[in-house]
């Protein structure tokens, strides 16, 4: 009996969420190494469950697409990208899901479920590539504002990247504490449902999607100002429940903006 062969948005779909999941290897190989193995699964691997909800709607959106056999090219590239994905480099993961996003973005008409695909896979280089990149540019800038703003909010004096804790000690604002990694997850959240539910990226929704990501960002400034005003609690607030709760709280922020602007946008 003939197997039948995948779709080419499936064959897509399978190597961009295998690039996308070595992409994170680092994160997850920390996670369970570091933490009991429950634990860890309950921290979903140390990734965002932005994350692995824009993997997943790569698959929903798959099943949309029109049933037609992979081109030859397209078995290429898929191959490709597999190939980077078991490379043991951490960028080439990245790299091979940037490729698979630009080569289906640039191949698929307008509107498509492959077209729409390769957003998803695009938005997520931006936790990838894209944050880092910009924290490699201006990083000293822009952790810079996120400590100004942390000792704001918290009431004591800031020097650079490091925020004065609240009755002595420093705390220094390294690159995995930027807000730039939280607008990206923010904005990967929203490209992902808007092209799940297949809306166009109307003024009301760009700022919708802009909000997003500035709540995020806010919800980590206040994370960071808890740390410094609160210096008794920085083990809990910064690795225990308490930062898990802050994560939590920036999740519901950015969906809670993201929900109310779709729905708006339906109800037009």
């Amino acid at each position: 009996m003939r197997v039948p062969a995948l779709s080419r948005p499936a064959l897509f779909a399978i190597s961009a969420g295998v690039a996308a999941i070595n992409g994170f290897a680092g994160k997850i190989a920390t996670a369970f190494s570091t933490k009991p193995v429950i634990e860890a699964l309950l921290d979903l691997g140390g990734v965002s469950a932005i994350v692995w909800f824009a993997v997943y709607g790569l698959f929903v959106i798959a099943q949309e697409g029109e049933p037609a056999e992979p081109r030859r090219m397209d078995r290429t590239v898929c191959t490709l990208v597999l190939a980077l994905s078991f490379i043991p480099f951490n960028f080439a993961a990245a790299i091979g899901l940037l490729l698979n996003g630009v080569y289906l973005a640039f191949t698929s008409p307008d509107r498509s479920a492959a077209r729409r695909m390769a957003i998803v896979m695009l938005a997520l280089t931006g936790p990838l590539i894209w944050g880092r990149f910009l924290l490699a540019l201006m990083g000293p800038e822009l952790l810079g504002l996120d400590a100004r703003l942390a000792g704001l909010v918290a009431g004591t004096p800031v020097q650079g990247n490091v925020v004065e804790l609240h009755g002595g000690g420093r705390l220094y604002v390294a690159l995995g504490c930027s807000s730039v990694h939280n607008m990206s997850l923010a904005v990967l959240l929203f490209i992902t449902l808007t092209q799940m539910l297949r809306l166009r990226y109307t003024r009301r929704m760009v700022m919708t999607g802009v909000m997003a990501a500035l709540a995020m960002a806010m919800v980590n400034v206040l994370r960071l100002a808890a740390l410094a005003r609160f210096p008794q609690y920085f083990d809990l607030l910064h690795t225990g429940w308490g930062g898990a709760l802050f994560g939590v709280l920036s999740f519901v922020a950015a969906g809670a903006i993201i929900f109310g602007g779709i729905r708006a946008e339906l109800a037009r």
